[in-house]
């Protein structure tokens, strides 16, 4: 039996599209930095965060 998720797809999806903004807004942003900013915001580890937008299909954030 899987484990629960710790995060629902809302947030998840929510935190993506801020990571995309933030990217568009400042690109001289790394996304390190941007990964750092928005994970502190909503509340997701920075490492999820990150691990969230190397998925297949979000490779447009980099």
């Amino acid at each position: 039996m899987p484990a629960p998720r710790k995060y629902p797809p809302e947030l998840r999806e929510r935190a993506i599209r801020l990571v995309q903004e933030a990217r568009a807004q400042d690109g001289d942003l790394s996304l390190n930095q941007v990964v750092l900013r928005i994970g502190q915001r909503v509340g997701v580890n920075p490492d999820t965060l990150r691990g969230w937008l190397i998925r297949p299909g979000f490779s447009s954030v980099f």
